[in-house]
């Protein structure tokens, strides 16, 4: 495949990107330990958007008719639609853990910084990704629950509640998913910079998309 597309994304901004079925998309973590929350349309038809929820819960690769509840997606898993449809498999990922990204929590927002962290005002994922998508006439409200790469998020049974943990991502490492529909990409360098979640600080990546 060659590369059609590449863009460098600054830490605490956000980009739509348009693929077709059978290309792939490439997250570069330039600098290590940084989220990126995905949302995920059907080009054709936006309404139809990510389910992370049936990405768990819905299909298991390669093993029609077993059904067993993810509590991580990883190489071989697919992002599935609110249709149960297909939209990305993931194809490959370098950081030496694999399947360290969050596909249970909400992206953060505005009232995450200001009511629940006291932070000050502060635009999060859900804001970013907004104003990406905006020119396709999708408002805020349409953002579904994101495919956050890189992010642990691991529940723990003693303390009954989960956490969040520093990225496995090195700098250089990457993730790449095939598309399986038209799609597009809304995606968000997570702005925050306050605990481990992005190892203190919101860094650039690198999108790249590769077709024939």
């Amino acid at each position: 495949m060659r590369k059609l597309y590449e863009k460098v994304v600054p830490g605490k901004n956000g980009l739509a990107v348009e693929i077709t079925p059978g290309q792939h998309l490439r997250i570069v973590d330039l600098e290590g330990h940084q989220v990126i929350d995905m949302a995920l349309f059907n080009l054709d038809n936006l309404r139809e958007k990510l389910s992370t929820s049936y990405s768990r819960t819905r299909y298991v690769n390669g093993k029609p008719g077993v059904y067993v509840p993810r509590d991580h997606l990883t190489e071989g898993d697919i992002l599935m639609s609110t249709l149960c449809r297909p939209m990305m498999t993931i194809m490959s990922e370098t950081a030496p853990e694999k399947g360290v990204h969050d596909c249970h929590n909400r992206m953060c927002n505005r009232y995450l910084y200001e009511v629940q962290l006291g932070l000050g005002p502060q635009d999060g994922c859900h804001e970013i990704i907004s104003r990406a998508i905006a020119p396709y006439g999708l408002l805020p409200e349409d953002v579904p629950d994101t495919f956050d790469i890189n992010m642990r998020y691991e529940h723990s049974c003693t303390k009954g509640h989960w956490e969040i943990g520093l990225p496995a991502s090195r700098a250089g490492d990457h993730v790449e998913f095939r598309a399986e529909m038209a799609l597009l990409v809304g995606l968000s360098v997570c702005p925050l910079e306050a605990g481990q979640c992005n190892g203190g600080k919101s860094t650039p990546v690198r999108v790249e998309v590769y077709g024939n």
